[in-house]
């Protein structure tokens, strides 16, 4: 029996730290995550309170307090997100283009859609582009995002093609386009998106709804 305790002792933090580290890292967390998180943390804790050593309820404390920072954070993001632009989407697709394709291009640019659908913009901000979250109405971002994507890159057909796998893996990239100095021409690469990677839910499409 003591050697039950003993294992005991030392499996329960393990799964607490194991779930809750789950919750903060995995593109799209599930209900079983949360779940497994707050339930191994309680036993840790109630072990601690029990007849337990004290750093297992120190520890239960700890991975439970993180396993409820996690949703806070994403709130406290999405307060102090960037202000939100209501964009015309031709329009838009137009000047994203036009700034792109003028005499004395940026040599690199960075665009994506966020987890609430708005396109953000990085590198253009000579050409009238600030940080932004910009919404594209009716339209659907990640349709827009693509076509300049394949119209501007030469490879923009294939890079579009490895967005839409990673995106039904539910793992969000952004486009990172360069701009050849010798060559003039553009090339398309992805780069995962840090923090929350989720991509957007419910896009006005067929094509992008999972």
């Amino acid at each position: 029996m003591d050697v039950l305790n003993t294992v005991g002792l030392v499996v329960v933090p393990l799964l607490a730290a194991s779930a809750a580290l789950r919750v903060w890292v995995r593109p799209v967390v599930r209900g079983v995550d949360w779940f497994s998180a707050i339930f191994w943390s309680a036993a840790a804790i109630g072990i601690g309170l029990d007849d337990g050593p004290g750093w297992l309820l120190v520890t239960g404390g700890v991975t439970a307090g993180l396993t409820l920072l996690a949703p806070l954070t994403v709130l406290i993001g999405a307060l102090v997100r960037k202000p939100l632009i209501e964009v015309e989407p031709d329009e838009f697709r137009g000047r994203l283009l036009a700034a792109c394709t003028a005499p004395d291009p940026p040599p690199a640019v960075l665009i994506g859609v966020g987890p609430d659908g708005t396109l953000t913009v990085w590198g253009l901000e000579a050409a009238g582009f600030p940080r932004n979250r910009h919404r594209t109405g009716s339209a659907c971002a990640m349709c827009l995002l693509e076509s300049v994507v394949e119209e501007l890159a030469d490879d923009g057909p294939a890079a579009v093609a490895e967005y839409r796998v990673h995106l039904r893996r539910r793992a969000n990239q952004l486009f990172l386009l360069r701009h050849g100095t010798i060559s003039g021409r553009w090339t398309a690469d992805l780069r995962p998106v840090k923090g929350l990677n989720s991509p957007y839910p419910t896009p006005p499409c067929t094509v992008h709804r999972p």
